[in-house]
């Protein structure tokens, strides 16, 4: 086993969406709650800033073969996130119920909410086989590296109360809770 993280290209576009239905705690029995779910926690991102996207990627030292293991998602930008999802993607989402849409503009306007300090915002996903093995942490050191170096004053992120793993993770990589909103934690981290 060989891990490595690199920038996300459209060749992993169905892999980083088989992960992100893999990984969720939401419940997608059905294509409507899939069709939710992708567009409002993956599709945009390595839609509209696959430059902004890094994937963990497991290759098999004697093959050569590739499998995307895991990914982070980012939009750089919530002013501008804000815009185009609102534009693009809410009206999708909307076709999947309206409650689903009524959701979406929850999750948009708590990202503008903090988005003074914090105007990036993240989503991670490994697979469950995959963690515990430091995947996290390399897939944050390079966005953040990658951040960093487009002058981005801070990053955010929302994980569900729920989630102890992924909370301890967080507050152990130096994210700091800035806030609780309904049965989610908001995390913050200055760059």
């Amino acid at each position: 086993m060989g891990i490595y993280v690199r920038p996300y290209e459209a060749k992993d576009y169905d892999r980083v969406r088989l992960i992100c239905i893999a990984t969720s705690d939401i419940r997608v029995r059905n294509e409507t709650k899939r069709a939710f779910l992708l567009k409002m926690y993956c599709d945009y991102y390595i839609e509209a800033e696959p430059k902004n996207c890094f994937v963990a990627v497991d290759k098999d030292e004697e093959s050569g073969d590739e499998k995307v293991v895991g990914y982070i998602l980012c939009a750089a930008d919530c002013e501008s996130y804000a815009k185009n999802f609102i534009k693009n993607y809410i009206p999708k989402i909307k076709e999947t119920g309206r409650l689903n849409s009524f959701s979406a503009r929850s999750q948009v306007f708590l990202y503008s909410r903090y988005a003074a300090f914090f105007p990036a915002h993240l989503h991670i996903d490994v697979l469950p086989d995959y963690q515990r093995l430091g995947i996290g942490s390399m897939l944050t050191d390079t966005l953040l590296e990658h951040l960093r170096g487009m002058k981005v004053k801070g990053v955010m992120l929302v994980v569900g109360k729920k989630n102890v793993k992924g909370c301890s993770f967080y507050r152990k990589y130096g994210f700091s809770e800035v806030g609780r909103v309904g049965p989610g934690i908001v995390f913050g981290m200055d760059l």
